[in-house]
């Protein structure tokens, strides 16, 4: 903090001057400012046309000669290049083609370039690349490499300075107190006289540092070597790339089955081949459960679908049947639980419950975070004063014997008759619309215990509180998501199809997949439309039950999926859903969909960029 403070106040002061290390100096200290091991030495940089030096050529030129700390002698040509100089490097050093229209070739500046270097000690900011462009431009030319002792400013400021984060020339120079132009100006003449006097501010401090000579100051500038990289080996040594040749590069999912045609791992991917093909350059050695997959796998089998949602559901559906091994995410489908709220009790609790059940009680859920709804249940039975026994309270049993809950005052006490049934039923009322995602009075409370921690300076609580906050936010979000995606999620959704000219039109009800379809481009209407009709019957006719553990995952998969491409033509909102839908109309639509509109990414990323210029699918009143 009182670094910025001191540089503020010194730097006014003219007899001071502040070194790149940090400390400051009299101004007038020769001994300061004196080169140090090195009396004189010469400045080389080039602009180029590019990086490479075989492929690209030098622009400008510029040679500086520093004695005794001094800039004494300066040359700087520029050099026509004989191609065409490109818009970034024009940018970058406002060099031109008409600029150097007129300037001398290489060939011809070459023996007065090689006489200027001389045996001198050359030094450059990355003098490696400099070197290396003009050993490129002699040999063009016939003549010998440039082979002089040579000093790279960059890496000893490294050395030298510290704290520096990138040693650019222009940091540097303001690390060592020198002024220098903008950091986007770039000219050889310009950038060799700033690094000379970086150059001289160096020496001074490796001469104050106890290097005393050239080979010193040689060694503490050398690049540090990176310690070789351990070649470990790939899957690609385990598994035969010949797998490969026959997945396509499409939407699909695609199955690892093991030499016992068990299927190990299922996964999905907008294009098969790419993904799989990451499987093949995977380094063996970092996880057991990698390595085990890589080893295990014998045959891989695709299905091929028309687009990224399908793959997504059905890789959904695949994990649930065939239960992989080496999948977790989703094949622990059987054991997402269920909050549930004994409303048919005179007295209802709050629990996990592993099924939903024929019971009157209310089930919400289910939650695949076992963890979280575990944790939530547990807040709202120490928040609210619910009671948490397994009492009937069906009989006389029940009655009597309070548990210490009541002594804690966790509880109301119907055990004992102290508890007012409308006040404790508003409260389960309260935990109803909390749990479902449609009230925040519960949070409200958890609140203001937050801030009563942080005010009593009680910070441990505080942070605790805070957590349980986050989880039970999670997990009513969840279930609010849940259930607007099946109060809301009723489209038909149409989606490109395996086959040309084909397409899949998804018919989605109450945030679930119901029925699917697949229309050719030249279908008709009045053929298409009785057989949605027919399968809305259907759907009238029997319902949907609630959610349950098979059908969460997808519940989830479509209501992300339909939120992040809201608003696009090809998703057709089912209105009128307590009558009977125009079905009629809905399949003009379908079918009037171009090709083009069926592209969800190209869609998303023009609505992103704000250039979305498709016109305006009418929706169903």
């Amino acid at each position: 903090m009182w670094r910025p403070l001191l540089r503020d106040v010194l730097s006014h002061h003219s007899a001071l001057k502040l070194r790149g290390d940090g400390a400051w100096l009299l101004a007038d200290d020769k001994s300061s400012t004196a080169p140090g091991p090195l009396d004189e030495f010469v400045v080389l940089d080039v602009e180029t046309t590019g990086l490479q030096p075989s492929r690209q050529r030098v622009i400008e030129i510029a040679i500086v000669r520093f004695k005794g700390g001094t800039l004494v002698h300066q040359w700087v040509s520029l050099c026509n290049p004989g191609r065409r100089i490109p818009a970034y490097i024009v940018k970058l050093t406002g060099i031109d083609d008409t600029l150097v229209d007129d300037a001398p070739q290489f060939e011809s500046i070459a023996d007065l370039a090689i006489e200027l270097l001389s045996d001198a000690v050359i030094v450059g900011h990355n003098i490696e690349f400099d070197l290396g462009f003009l050993n490129a431009e002699l040999k063009r030319v016939g003549r010998s490499h440039v082979v002089n002792d040579r000093l790279d400013t960059l890496t000893l400021s490294t050395r030298l300075v510290p704290s520096l984060r990138k040693p650019t020339l222009h940091a540097v120079a303001q690390r060592v107190g020198i002024d220098s132009p903008s950091r986007n100006c770039h000219r050889a003449a310009t950038d060799a006289s700033i690094t000379g006097l970086v150059a001289v501010s160096l020496l001074g401090q490796a001469r104050d540092a106890g290097f005393t000579s050239l080979d010193e100051l040689k060694a503490i500038a050398r690049p540090a070597t990176r310690r070789p990289r351990e070649r470990m080996p790939r899957a690609s040594t385990v598994v035969d790339r010949s797998l490969l040749a026959t997945i396509p590069k499409a939407p699909g999912v695609y199955m690892m089955r093991d030499a016992n045609e068990r299927i190990v791992y299922i996964g999905k991917a907008k294009n098969l081949r790419d993904r799989v093909g990451t499987y093949f350059s995977q380094p063996l050695g970092y996880t057991r459960k990698m390595d085990g997959l890589i080893e295990s796998l014998s045959r891989i089998q695709v299905e091929v679908v028309g687009s990224e949602l399908e793959a997504l559901l059905l890789e959904s559906q695949l994990i649930r049947r065939h239960q992989p091994r080496y999948n977790t995410a989703l094949r622990a489908h059987e054991q997402y639980p269920f909050i549930r709220v004994d409303v048919s009790n005179p007295w209802p609790r709050v629990s996990l419950a592993k099924a939903r059940k024929e019971d009157g009680a209310r089930y919400f859920g289910p939650f695949r975070s076992a963890a979280t709804a575990r944790k939530t249940v547990e807040l709202i039975n120490k928040v609210v004063p619910l009671r948490t026994c397994t009492r009937s309270f069906r009989d006389a049993r029940s009655y009597g014997s309070p548990c210490i809950q009541l002594d804690l005052g966790r509880c109301l006490g119907p055990c004992v008759g102290r508890a007012d049934r409308d006040v404790y039923m508003s409260l389960v009322r309260s935990v109803v619309d909390y749990v479902d995602g449609r009230d925040q009075a519960l949070h409200d409370v958890l609140w203001s215990g937050l801030e009563g921690a942080v005010a009593a300076l009680d910070f441990e609580r505080a942070s605790r509180i805070r957590r349980d906050l986050q989880t039970s936010l999670a997990l009513t979000a969840g279930q609010r998501r849940l259930r607007e995606s099946s109060e809301s999620n009723w489209v038909l959704l149409v989606t490109p199809s395996t086959l040309p000219n084909w397409r899949e039109v998804m018919l989605i009800l109450q945030g679930r997949l119901w029925a699917q379809f697949r229309i050719d481009e030249w279908s008709s209407p009045e053929d298409f439309a009785p057989r949605m009709a027919e399968s809305w019957s259907r759907f009238a006719a029997n319902g949907l039950s609630e959610p349950d553990h098979d059908s969460v995952d997808d519940m989830h998969i479509l209501g992300s999926w339909l939120a992040r491409h809201e608003g696009h033509p090809a998703i057709l909102k089912i209105d009128g859903r307590d009558a009977r839908p125009d079905w009629q109309r809905l399949a003009e639509q379908v079918i009037g969909l171009r090709r083009d509109q069926l592209d969800f990414d190209a869609w998303r990323k023009a609505r992103d960029l704000g250039e979305i210029v498709w016109g305006d699918i009418d929706s169903v009143d």
